[in-house]
């Protein structure tokens, strides 16, 4: 899920993130977007990946592997936090 020294503004269709440690700014946009919208809450892996491939009607394979690279880039960031249970 979001870390929460991580804020995050909607600006017209994109989402502006800025860290509060680091004072960097980021923007996403589509598929990226609607990945941080899923992570407002706790959200497994697995379960992420399923509703993204429902909702952009990919192939489970393609959008694991491309989601898998994007929330690594983000635990890189200190920008999600693993949740336990």
């Amino acid at each position: 899920m979001r870390s929460a020294a991580i804020l995050d503004a909607s600006v017209g269709e994109e989402t502006v993130l800025m860290s509060v440690e680091t004072g960097q700014y980021y923007t996403l946009k589509v598929t990226s977007r609607a990945i941080w919208e899923r992570l407002r809450e706790p959200v497994r892996v697995r379960d992420l990946c399923a509703d993204l491939a429902n909702a952009y009607q990919a192939p489970l394979d393609a959008v694991e592997s491309d989601t898998l690279a994007f929330l690594n880039h983000l635990e890189a960031q200190n920008m999600i936090e693993h949740c336990t249970g």
